[in-house]
């Protein structure tokens, strides 16, 4: 339903989508910002990974800095990693869209020629996995020894010195950090150090879910030297109303402070239940205000749309052991758990029950903030594990 001539619903709850009003992310944006001008006037800086629960906004920044390195002339471009991806092919592919975008910018210069043969020379090492469409000769002696962190520092030194003889820099964003593998991740990491040693201009900024940091350190214990961890939340309650308000307001629609509390209340300042439910009270009625019944009649419709397109997905997948978990972790209330007490309420002992715990952390449903301690990595999960998977049903 509109609410009049000429406008249109302008909340995004989509997936990596930006919000009409991006509030709340200013010091991650300028960091951002800051590596671009850094490396662009030859200086070096920390690579990024941000963190944070599901539907904080961490695609959203990383489609921020993509846009923010198109602006500077940079090629990016911003890739979501599947579970088990290749990081080699991954990477692969990011180099050669960078070549070819340099390329079509300015004569090809020795050191991108020589960095197609560079990439050429890799796609050899990886028989059947992927063809990068190259039609030049190999490089000898460079990303061709089989080693695949020694062969990825070559790629990213010869791609960002042909960045730097082009005058720009690389810009290497990837997404859901926490599904690459491990020798994979290793292998990027370390390449990304040796790299970084011949002060070429290339970026890296990754995001993925809390257990990122600790994934990191477990693949490289010198990757704490190496990165910044920006870790993002929930919005405060300042951001939170500018969300929800400036979209209306660019409409000449507002919302009445009842509806807004309401609103507020529920969706706790995470970015995505923001635009769920603006999106939603918006569509209520029709008229220049968001009224309390619009706000009220929307709550039961956020919350079953949630229920069925986010939450459901993920923890109805599950197998009945893990399902017996998390409602048990549920049970005792929101916020970390120790790994004990979720045991106990199950009636066992922390070694009986540790393969579903792996199991899900592996599936990246829950996650450690600590040492023994155990939370949902989607905010909200264990309301919705009481509505539908109560552990009184269980038992």
């Amino acid at each position: 339903m509109g609410r009049g001539s000429g406008t249109y619903n302008p909340y995004t709850p989509d997936s990596g989508a930006r919000p009409p009003a991006l509030t709340g992310r200013e010091r991650e944006l300028a960091h951002l910002h800051g590596i671009i001008a850094q490396l662009s006037a030859g200086g070096t800086e920390k690579h990024v990974l941000i963190t944070g629960l599901r539907g904080v906004g961490k695609t959203v920044l990383l489609n921020e800095f993509e846009n923010m390195c198109e602006d500077a002339g940079w090629p990016a471009e911003a890739k979501e990693i599947a579970r088990n991806s290749s990081v080699a092919t991954l990477v692969g592919r990011a180099a050669r869209r960078a070549m070819l975008q340099m390329s079509a910018r300015k004569r090809a210069g020795e050191r991108l020629r020589q960095a197609l043969r560079v990439l050429k020379a890799f796609e050899l090492t990886l028989p059947g996995e992927v063809s990068f469409k190259l039609d030049v000769d190999a490089a000898v002696g460079h990303a061709d020894s089989g080693d695949l962190a020694d062969d990825l520092r070559d790629v990213l030194i010869a791609v960002g010195q042909a960045a730097a003889e082009t005058g720009v820099g690389f810009a290497l964003i990837l997404d859901e950090v926490q599904n690459l593998d491990r020798n994979g991740y290793e292998a990027l990491i370390m390449a990304l150090h040796r790299s970084k040693q011949k002060q070429v201009p290339v970026a890296f900024v990754g995001a993925g879910l809390p257990l990122v940091p600790a994934l990191t350190a477990e693949a490289k214990s010198y990757a704490e030297r190496m990165f910044v961890y920006p870790t993002i939340g929930a919005l405060t309650d300042a951001d939170a109303r500018d969300a929800l308000i400036l979209p209306a307001r660019s409409q000449d629609v507002e919302w009445e402070e009842n509806a807004l509390m309401r609103a507020l209340a529920y969706t706790e300042g995470y970015p995505y239940f923001l635009q769920e439910y603006g999106r939603c009270a918006w569509a209520q009625g029709d008229g220049q205000r968001i009224t309390v019944k619009d706000a009220e009649t929307a709550l039961a419709i956020v919350e079953d749309d949630l229920d069925e397109n986010f939450f459901e997905g993920r923890i109805g997948r599950l197998t009945d052991a893990e399902k017996l978990y998390v409602a048990a972790m549920a049970d005792l209330g929101d916020g970390p758990r120790s790994s004990a007490a979720v045991a106990a309420r199950l009636g066992r002992t922390p070694k009986s029950v540790s393969p579903q715990r792996d199991a899900l952390i592996g599936n990246a449903v829950i996650y450690a903030p600590s040492h023994g301690l155990v939370d949902f990595t989607v905010p909200h999960c264990g309301a919705f594990i009481r509505r539908r998977y109560p552990l009184s049903a269980r038992l």
